[in-house]
C-alpha cells in the first residue's frame, strides 16, 4: 500500500461510486500496488500526432505524442479522450508516462487525459530529484495541441467546452489571463526561456494544479470529476476590481499607423498596482466569526484551516513592505510583489510598443530634452507605483534618467491658512478628486479653474455619505433571500448547520474588533493594531461578502501571505458575490442611477481636460513634454472611465431598476483591475496633423461611440485628433 494514501482515504473516495469512473478508481488503486508501471518508447523530437510506419501488410498508423508538465509527471496515466468525457475509458488508447514524463498514444485526433495518481511521482526539471504526488490530479489537453498537458492545456480546453469557444479564441483567452503571448501558452514550462513569461506559466501552473487538487480532494457525492476539473480550470475566477493585471492585448497585433504618421507623444493615467488589504478590517471581523465557531466546536474540516488562513493574510499585511526597496510606510495597504511586477512590466511594455520613440528620447536627451511628466495622488501606494514605474523606464533605457520631471502641486487657495503644501509631483485635484478636504485643497474662487473640481468633490462626497438612494441600493445587496442563500452554502461549508442559523437568525453577529501584533522574521518590526469595529457581519450575505473580500485579496499576496482562498470560495458563490461587489461600485463610482445625473463622474472631467491639453500642447508645436505618466486609484478610473463615455462602461439604469450581470457590462474586472490604465498615443505627420490611439488596458480600445465618425479613413483604431476633441466638446485652453 503506497503511504500516500491512507486505507481511510482509499476507502471514503471508491464509496463515491457515481463521482470516480472505472478508470480513475484504477487509478487510485494503483497507490495499492495495482496498475501498469510504465512503458518505454523512443522519444520524438516534436510533440503532437506523428505517422509511423505500421506492420507489414497494414495500413500507416498515427501516433499522438507528448509530455505531462507541472514539474515532469512521471508515470502517471495518459489516454486519448476519444469520447470527450474527461477520464480514461477501458477501451481508449491509453499508456503511462515514462521517466522523463513523456509519452506516445496510438492514434490521434482526440485530446488527451492525463489521471495523475499517488503513484506517480514528480520529476524535478532542474535534476534528477524527485517527489510523489501527494494527491490526484486529473490534467486535459486539446486536440488541436495534444503534445503538452498542463494546467494551461486544461484551461484551454475548459474554455472551449464551457463557453463554446474556438480553440484559437480559447488560447487567446488563457493566454491573457496568464500574462504572455498566445503562441507562448501551450509550451513546455521548464524549457521557456523568457524568464518572465516562465514567471507567469509557473504561477498561474502552480495555482491552477492546486485548484485542481483541491477541488477533486472535495468532491462530493454524486460529482464529475470532468465537471470538477472544468470548473477549477477556468480562467474566470471573479477578482473583479482587485483582480491581478494582465495585459488585455499582445504588442505586436497593434494596428499599424497609417503611412507616414510617426509617435511624437504618449500619455498614461494608471491605477496602483496589486496591494494587499487597505485596512483592518474584513481580516479581523471574519476571524472573530472563525474563533466563535472553534469556541463552540461547530467547525467543519474545511473550517479548521480557514482561521489559521486568515491569521496568515493578517500578519502578511501587518508587515506589507517591509524590507522592499522602494516601500516607504511598511503595513496594510501597501503593493504586493505582485503589484510592483505589474508597474515594472507595464513600463517595459511601454517602451516596447514604441521603441523608436523612446529610443529618440534618449538620444535627445543631452541636445533637445523633453520631460517625462511624473504626478501622482500623494498616498503611499500610488506614489511607489509611480516610482516602481519611473524606476523600470530607467532600467529598460538609462538614457531617459535626466527627463524624469515632477511639477509642483497646485497651491493651496491663499485663504486657507491650515492648508499644508503637497510634495512635489501631487496633484489631489487630478488624482484624487473623489476625497478633496477643506484642510488642504479648499477653493473659494469660481473664477480658480480648480473650484468646479473641488464643487464637484464635496457634491460627490455628500451623495455617498448621504444620499438616501444610494444608501438603500448599496445596503440591500447582501440582505436579499439569494445573497443570504450564497452566504450560507459558504457557511456551511466551514461550519456547522447549529452555528450558521445563529448567524442566520441575528443571535449571532461579528465586526472587526480587538488587538492584533505581529513581529517580523528578524524581529526589528513589529506593529500592533486594532479594529474599529465598523465592518461588521450580522446576515449570512455579509459573512460571504467578507469571505469574498479574502478570497480576491489572496492572488495579489501569493509571495507575502502563500494563502489560496478558493477552496473557500466556489466559483458560483465567486460569481454571485463578486456581482455584490460590482453592483455596489457601480451605483458609488460608475454610471449609478439615471435621476443622479452624472454625479459620480463630474469631478473626473479634469483629468478627461488634462489629458486633452497634452496633446493640444503637441498641436500647437510645444514639444517640450515626451510623456506624462499619472498614478491614481480605482475610485479615480472608474468615473474617468465613465466619464471618457466607454462602450459598455456608461450604461446608468433607472432607479426603480436593479444592477444585474444579465442586463449590464459593467465589470470591475474590466474598468479597474489592479493597475488598470488608459493610455493615448499620439501621431504626426509631415504637416502637423494628428493622430491618436487609445489603450486600455493596454488593449486598442474605441472612444465614445458618438466619436466613431473621427477615426482615420481606413483604420480601425486612429482618431483624427481635431475631430476627436470636437467630439468630446473640448476647448483647448490658452498656451
Amino acid at each position: 500500500m503506497n503511504p500516500m494514501l491512507p486505507t481511510s482515504q482509499l476507502y471514503r473516495v471508491l464509496n463515491r461510486a457515481p463521482v470516480w469512473s472505472l478508470s480513475l478508481w484504477a487509478l487510485l488503486l494503483a497507490a495499492c500496488g495495482g496498475g501498469n508501471s510504465g512503458s518505454s518508447f523512443t522519444w520524438l523530437p516534436t510533440t503532437g500526432a506523428s505517422t509511423v510506419p505500421a506492420a507489414p501488410g497494414n495500413t500507416t498508423t498515427t501516433n499522438t505524442s507528448g509530455v505531462v508538465v507541472g514539474s515532469y509527471f512521471v508515470n502517471a496515466k495518459v489516454c486519448l479522450d476519444i469520447n470527450s468525457n474527461g477520464r480514461c475509458d477501458g477501451d481508449e488508447p491509453s499508456t503511462r508516462s515514462d521517466k522523463q514524463g513523456r509519452f506516445t498514444l496510438a492514434g490521434s485526433g482526440a485530446g488527451i487525459v492525463a489521471e495523475i495518481g499517488t503513484d506517480a511521482t514528480e520529476l524535478d526539471p532542474l535534476g534528477p530529484s524527485s517527489k510523489p504526488v501527494a494527491s490526484p490530479l486529473v490534467l486535459r489537453a486539446p486536440k488541436e495541441a495534444p503534445g503538452i498537458v498542463d494546467f494551461q492545456s486544461t484551461a484551454v480546453v475548459a474554455e472551449m467546452e464551457a463557453n463554446g469557444l474556438d480553440f484559437k479564441t480559447a488560447v487567446g483567452k488563457v493566454a491573457i489571463s496568464v500574462g504572455v503571448i498566445a503562441s507562448k501558452l501551450l509550451g513546455d514550462i521548464n524549457t521557456e526561456a523568457d524568464p518572465v513569461a516562465k514567471a507567469s506559466l509557473k504561477a498561474a501552473s502552480d495555482e491552477g494544479l492546486q485548484r485542481i487538487r483541491d477541488a477533486l480532494a472535495s468532491a462530493a457525492s454524486g460529482d464529475d470529476v470532468k465537471t470538477l476539473v472544468t470548473a477549477a480550470a477556468l480562467t474566470e475566477r471573479y477578482y473583479q476590481t482587485k483582480a491581478p493585471y494582465r495585459p488585455q492585448q499582445d504588442v505586436s497585433t497593434y494596428e499599424a499607423a497609417p503611412a507616414g504618421f510617426s509617435p511624437v507623444y504618449t500619455e498614461l493615467v494608471a491605477r496602483h498596482g496589486s496591494r494587499g488589504l487597505s485596512s483592518l478590517k474584513y481580516d479581523l471581523a471574519v476571524y472573530n466569526m472563525w474563533k466563535k465557531a472553534q469556541d463552540d466546536g461547530a467547525l467543519t474540516p474545511l473550517g479548521e484551516k480557514l482561521g489559521p488562513d486568515v491569521l496568515k493574510i493578517m500578519k502578511a499585511n501587518f508587515l506589507l513592505g517591509y524590507g522592499v526597496a522602494g516601500i516607504s510606510t511598511p503595513g496594510y495597504g501597501n503593493e504586493t510583489q505582485v503589484g510592483i511586477y505589474e508597474h515594472t512590466q507595464l513600463a517595459a511594455r511601454m517602451v516596447q510598443r514604441l521603441p523608436a520613440y523612446w529610443k529618440q528620447i534618449g538620444d535627445d536627451a543631452g541636445t533637445a530634452p523633453r520631460q517625462i511628466v511624473t504626478v501622482t495622488s500623494g498616498v503611499d501606494r500610488a506614489v511607489d507605483s509611480g516610482n516602481f514605474f519611473v524606476q523600470s523606464l530607467k532600467t529598460v533605457q538609462p538614457a531617459l534618467a535626466p527627463l524624469l520631471a515632477h511639477p509642483p502641486a497646485p497651491a493651496p487657495y491663499p485663504d486657507n491658512g491650515a492648508a499644508v503644501s503637497q510634495p512635489a509631483g501631487t496633484n489631489h485635484f487630478l488624482l484624487y478628486f473623489h476625497k478633496l478636504v477643506k484642510s488642504s485643497d479648499l477653493v473659494t474662487n469660481p473664477a480658480d479653474p480648480l473650484y468646479s473640481t473641488y464643487q464637484a468633490s464635496l457634491a460627490y462626497q455628500d451623495y455617498k455619505s448621504n444620499d438616501t438612494d444610494l444608501l438603500v441600493k448599496q445596503s440591500g445587496l447582501t440582505l436579499t433571500p439569494s445573497a443570504a442563500a450564497a452566504g450560507r452554502v459558504l457557511l456551511e461549508r466551514l461550519f456547522a448547520k447549529s452555528f450558521v442559523d445563529k448567524i442566520a437568525s441575528g443571535t449571532y453577529s461579528f465586526a472587526n474588533t480587538g488587538s492584533f501584533s505581529f513581529t517580523s522574521d528578524d524581529g526589528k518590526f513589529a506593529p500592533s493594531l486594532s479594529g474599529d469595529g465598523k465592518t461588521s457581519i450580522k446576515s449570512l450575505g455579509d459573512a460571504g461578502s467578507l469571505l469574498y473580500e479574502l478570497y480576491v485579496i489572496s492572488p495579489a499576496m501569493r509571495s507575502e501571505a502563500g494563502v489560496d482562498f478558493t477552496a473557500y470560495m466556489p466559483v458560483a458563490q465567486a460569481k454571485f458575490f463578486a456581482a455584490l461587489n460590482d453592483g455596489s461600485d457601480f451605483y458609488d463610482k460608475g454610471p449609478g442611477m439615471t435621476e443622479k445625473g452624472d454625479i459620480t463622474s463630474r469631478m473626473a472631467q479634469i483629468l478627461v481636460d488634462d489629458m486633452f491639453n497634452e496633446v493640444d500642447a503637441i498641436a500647437r508645436g510645444d514639444r517640450s513634454h515626451a510623456a506624462k505618466l499619472r498614478f491614481a486609484h480605482a475610485e479615480i478610473m472608474m468615473p474617468f472611465a465613465v466619464r471618457m463615455g466607454l462602450k459598455g462602461v456608461d450604461q446608468s439604469v433607472p432607479k426603480a431598476a436593479s444592477f444585474g450581470y444579465d442586463s449590464n457590462t459593467w465589470r470591475g474586472d474590466y474598468v479597474s483591475p489592479m493597475a488598470a490604465n488608459m493610455q493615448w498615443d499620439v501621431f504626426a505627420d509631415a504637416g502637423g496633423k494628428l493622430l491618436v490611439r487609445m489603450l486600455y488596458n493596454e488593449k486598442e480600445t474605441d472612444f465614445k461611440a458618438a466619436c466613431d465618425s473621427a477615426k482615420a479613413p481606413g483604420t480601425a483604431h486612429y482618431y483624427d485628433y481635431t475631430a476627436l476633441k470636437a467630439c468630446y466638446g473640448h476647448v483647448a485652453s490658452p498656451s
